[in-house]
């Protein structure tokens, strides 16, 4: 008879073949017999598998070092997207020792390119701080009808107007509001006009900073009213947690601080503190400096602009590193006249 599946009993705690003859008074079968039977080819293994942040991330690094992985370019920024996050969540979690994530952050800097860029011990506090003030602008979102200077029953007979007849006959909402609310044309499109909250001035709707009055569109209100406001870029460094992320002083502080303290942690003379700078500075004074340029010129959301600001910070280190251009250790050469 060929080997298969046999009903586990108590007689027969393994499922053996009865006809093995192995099956004394309380034995097992042999390991061969083991290897050798057939498992069903019928069971299903594929699904979604719930794991902790700590393995999630050695899969996504395991995955983005091999070399013969075939994620695509997409799937591979998503993957380093979600790791970044990870290393952010993992790097204060209390189940995880400080040993556990420097050998976390030593596998991350082996990812080709990008590695060295956004996790070695230099570059680690810009990235976390970097995403903390993304994630804090992304926190800061609400609902155009949230930054509505209106009362509640007020903001509600508008989403009901909107729900009912928003697309019909703007006109008469007019008269509907007692006069809190306008109908105005802004361009070619009828709009309607109404007071904003005092912390409205901080975000920005359908790409506009918000000043006293919001402008929503006469026609489809009621999606209008539910579309998100986000904070706005110039805004976001006011005051609060936003204005400590996007101060200069902090900002250089993360951008020239790490790397200092290992140049002098490893030099034994101020000339060879200096020496190392040269090599490593000048590319932090470029990212840096890039950041400042970009958040002079560019207005937007804050959270797409910080991402931007990160971006090229990146986009630069790993072009000045000696695996793409070596205009680092070029540069470094030239400072310490060692061509």
């Amino acid at each position: 008879m060929s080997r298969g599946l046999y009903p586990c009993t108590a007689a027969n705690p393994m499922g053996a073949d009865p006809d093995d003859g192995l099956l004394g008074e309380g034995s097992l079968p042999w390991p061969s017999v083991v290897a050798s039977r057939r498992f069903p080819s019928t069971i299903g293994i594929g699904g979604l598998y719930a794991t902790d942040d700590l393995s999630a991330a050695e899969f996504l690094i395991g995955e983005l070092t091999d070399a013969e992985s075939d994620l695509t370019r997409a799937e591979s920024s998503i993957y380093l997207a979600l790791l970044v996050e990870l290393m952010v969540k993992l790097r204060t979690a209390a189940d995880v020792s400080a040993e556990q994530f420097l050998a976390l952050k030593a596998k991350a800097e082996s990812i080709p390119v990008v590695g060295g860029a956004l996790f070695s011990s230099s570059n680690l506090p810009g990235t976390l701080a970097n995403i903390a003030a993304i994630g804090y602008s992304a926190s800061k979102v609400k609902s155009v009808e949230d930054i509505l200077d209106l009362s509640e029953p007020l903001k509600k007979k508008l989403k009901e107007w909107a729900a009912t007849r928003g697309v019909k006959s703007s006109q008469s909402a007019r008269r509907a509001f007692e006069g809190r609310i306008k109908l105005v044309r802004v361009g070619s499109a009828l709009m309607f006009e109404i007071p904003a909250n005092a912390q409205a001035n901080i975000y920005r709707v359908a790409g506009k900073r918000v000043g006293n009055v919001v402008h929503v569109p006469a026609f489809n209100t009621a999606q209008a009213l539910r579309n998100s406001a986000h904070v706005d870029s110039a805004a976001y460094g006011l005051k609060g947690v936003g204005k400590v992320l996007s101060s200069p002083g902090v900002g250089g502080l993360l951008a020239f601080g790490p790397q200092l303290y290992i140049d002098v942690s490893t030099s034994s003379t101020p000339g060879e503190i200096l020496r190392k700078s040269a090599y490593s500075q000048p590319t932090n004074a470029l990212a840096f400096g890039s950041g400042i340029v970009v958040g002079a010129l560019v207005s937007g959301p804050a959270v797409i602009v910080v991402a931007v600001t990160m971006v090229t910070g990146v986009i630069i280190h790993v072009a000045m590193s000696d695996s793409v251009t070596g205009w680092s250790t070029e540069f470094g050469d030239w400072l310490t006249g060692a061509n």
